[in-house]
């Protein structure tokens, strides 16, 4: 197969992968729990300032 068909079929899979992306996170309630909406309780990463010099 030639290089150019290769490029060509990769750049037209990476734009169908663009618009499957926008069809599947353009609704919210497919992906997110209601419990989390109501609750206002979104999951975080916890921050800790552990600064005494040892490894961890």
């Amino acid at each position: 197969m030639e290089k150019r068909n290769l490029k060509r079929i990769i750049h037209d899979l990476e734009n169908l992968l663009i618009e499957l992306k926008s069809e599947v996170y353009s609704d919210k309630e497919a992906y997110i729990h209601p419990w989390y909406e109501q609750s206002k309780n979104v999951p975080h990463r916890v921050e800790s300032e552990d600064d005494d010099g040892y490894a961890d």
